[in-house]
């Protein structure tokens, strides 16, 4: 088969994206090669996927547009019809696999596009008002407009079905992964961060936006040091990027001088606090898959998270859970692993089943029982 995937988001600042179209296509080289995949790049970044993608048996195309502001993004989109529709006759190609949730007009292509979640349904005022409008309206006509769908997890799918009333049978989950070689110890920094200053600390990761809950975790761990003073020494370190609505969140860190916020943070920083966390905590209220606490069980870690959403999905029977609604609940279960060694020797005996349970070969191989569905029909 000739397949194009639209790799408009192969970029440095494309974020889980980025991520699931390097590993999909990486993984796609190898468990189907026979395959002739059609990789299209913004040309302001051919030699950045060209970098991803080294080794990759793939063609690189550019689409003729350069990334940008919002506003020009949309314009972008609105523009590319053009762009697609002579490329589609020129390659004849038999699938058009957009690996995320919108994707051009095309006049006669089957195509197949990823959903990763439905934020700018549910959690608009995470995107710009720009943004949140043509996605409003893009991912409808693309759901629609889409001859199957994947979606990352089953938790998504439901929430597709609900929302566009689409039949199950044109969506398939299929779960994403991480890749644990990139969370191991030799990706580590070799010194801790000075703003840790050899403290026993609790680490959370995400962006500072409301559907991660930071302002009633911080409530829980002030709650949790109150009701047990043998946990004074710890310190609650939150990494993301300030997103939307932050502000009251930073009022309460500063309120508070055992919670430690350090905003976006190398990868080796990174590795080096999930290795040497006590705890990982996952509080967020909304997530299409949520990889943190794989990342976290990578480097040994034990979690406590959210029982909402896709987490339960992906975390199973190997963590605690709490009701992310509820501050008495998170600080109960935030002081468990702590408080009985025999809990936390648990959780971590189950660390290996967990990150095993996902691969991107494993995801890669699904995708192509998608991709064969085509040829079927």
């Amino acid at each position: 088969m000739k397949i194009a995937i639209n790799c408009a988001f192969l970029q440095p600042k494309g974020g889980g994206i980025k991520e699931y179209i390097v590993n999909l296509v990486k993984s796609l080289s190898v468990v189907a090669p026979d395959n002739q995949y059609m990789i299209y790049v913004l040309k302001d970044f051919k030699d950045y996927a060209e970098e991803c993608l080294k080794g990759c048996d793939v063609t690189i195309k550019t689409i003729p547009f350069k990334t940008g502001s919002s506003f020009n993004k949309i314009v972008r989109s609105l523009n590319e019809g053009r762009f697609w529709r002579k490329e589609e006759k020129k390659e004849k190609w038999d699938l058009f696999h957009s690996p995320f949730f919108h994707a051009p007009r095309l006049d006669s292509t089957p195509l197949l596009i990823t959903v990763h979640d439905l934020r700018f349904v549910k959690y608009p005022e995470t995107y710009d008002k720009l943004r949140a409008i043509f996605l409003k309206h893009a991912v409808k006509r693309s759901v629609k407009q889409a001859d199957k769908i994947i979606s990352i997890s089953d938790f998504t799918k439901r929430e597709l079905m609900d929302a566009y009333q689409i039949d199950s049978a044109k969506i398939t989950t299929i779960l994403e992964a991480i890749n644990p070689d990139d969370f191991s110890s030799m990706n580590s920094a070799k010194e801790a961060p000075s703003e840790i200053n050899g403290s026993k600390f609790i680490l959370t990761v995400g962006h500072l936006e409301p559907r991660k809950n930071y302002n009633r975790l911080i409530e829980a761990f002030r709650k949790m040091k109150g009701e047990h003073p043998e946990l004074e020494d710890y310190k609650l370190v939150i990494v993301g990027k300030k997103g939307c609505y932050y502000k009251d969140t930073l009022k309460l860190i500063d309120e508070n001088p055992d919670v430690v916020y350090m905003n976006f943070v190398s990868h080796e920083i990174l590795v080096w606090l999930y290795r040497n966390a006590s705890l990982f905590v996952f509080p967020s209220l909304y997530e299409g898959f949520g990889f943190p606490p794989l990342e976290a069980a990578a480097l040994g870690v034990p979690s406590v998270v959210s029982n909402v959403s896709s987490i339960p999905e992906v975390c199973g029977k190997n963590v605690i859970y709490f009701d992310p609604y509820s501050i008495d609940s998170i600080a109960e279960n935030l002081s468990k692993p702590l408080l009985d060694e025999e809990e936390r020797k648990r959780l971590v005996e189950k660390l290996p089943e967990m990150v095993n349970s996902f691969s991107w070969k494993r995801n890669a191989e699904e995708t192509v029982e998608v991709y064969k569905s085509f040829t079927r029909r």
